[in-house]
């Protein structure tokens, strides 16, 4: 399995982090034609892991679900003015022309005070995911309906994974929207960041784009390093860039009889002064 056909399972396959979301079935490895997978998204490839998840999308419409693609990225004008762009237009399986907003979003948990109002913040913590799910449903859903009225199914899909300070299980109250069966992982402080400390295990830091799949194919687009190794890089790229770290581990079970599948979490490791004001 090589990255782009672990990251379309992952864009497909896991859970949604928003309710209501858009409908779908689920696909296998089988379906994936990973020569052609490939040189489509080669072809269009972008660092930002937005675009990245966008074309896969594209591709999932165009090569599994063979529906027809009406528009992608078009953008809306009304009386001379830009008012946003909508992401897919396409007639689906049932021949409704659909209007699908996307996105992929990774949002940490406060559990002390909310920041403006959120305790679910981006790595980037101007952004929350509260002020994202409302654009998306009460202005991007809303654009197709300004120039088109054979639109029939207006849907939002939004995927990724909310992250959690270690020992922190539940939440008392969800956000409007949002799916309490989400992906999970941990983010810690660099001050705390000895608290994920296993000796056995694979650490990598993550990449954009390659931010989707918890499993990183064969390490092929980061490297493994054992812990005192990933410290220094941790150090780094925090003093070089001044911004969060997205991270995997990877469990080496040296007990296990028999081998078995390798088992990933993926966290962040943030500056002891994030996110700031």
């Amino acid at each position: 399995m090589n990255q782009f056909a672990e990251d379309l399972l992952w864009v497909v396959n896991s859970p949604s982090l928003i309710a209501p979301g858009a409908t779908h079935s689920p696909i296998s490895p089988a379906q994936i034609d990973r020569p052609r997978l490939t040189s489509f998204m080669n072809e269009g490839l972008s660092k930002k892991v937005g675009p990245y998840f966008e074309r896969l999308i594209l591709y999932w419409l165009i090569h599994i679900r063979s529906v027809e693609i009406v528009a992608h990225g078009e953008q809306v004008r009304v009386d001379g003015r830009t008012l946003g762009e909508m992401d897919f237009l396409f007639v689906d399986e049932l021949g409704r022309l659909t209007h699908w907003e996307v996105a992929v979003k990774f949002y940490l948990y406060l559990p002390d005070e909310p920041l403006r109002g959120s305790r679910f913040v981006g790595p980037n913590s101007s952004d929350s995911f509260e002020r994202k799910t409302t654009r998306l449903y009460e202005h991007q859903l809303a654009l197709s309906k300004k120039v088109r009225d054979d639109v029939v199914v207006r849907e939002a899909l939004m995927k990724g994974c909310l992250f959690y300070p270690p020992g922190i299980h539940s939440v008392r109250e969800f956000p409007r929207w949002m799916s309490a069966n989400h992906e999970r992982g941990i983010w810690v402080r660099r001050r705390d960041l000895e608290k994920l400390a296993h000796p056995s295990e694979e650490y990598r830091i993550l990449r954009k784009p390659y931010w989707l799949s918890a499993c990183p194919a064969n390490g092929e687009h980061a490297s493994a390093m054992d812990w005192n190794d990933f410290v220094s890089e941790v150090d780094r790229q925090m003093a070089q860039y001044q911004r969060p770290v997205f991270a995997a581990r990877r469990e080496n079970s040296v007990e296990a009889a028999e081998p078995t599948a390798p088992s990933f979490s993926r966290f962040f490791i943030v500056p002891d002064d994030w996110p700031g004001e």
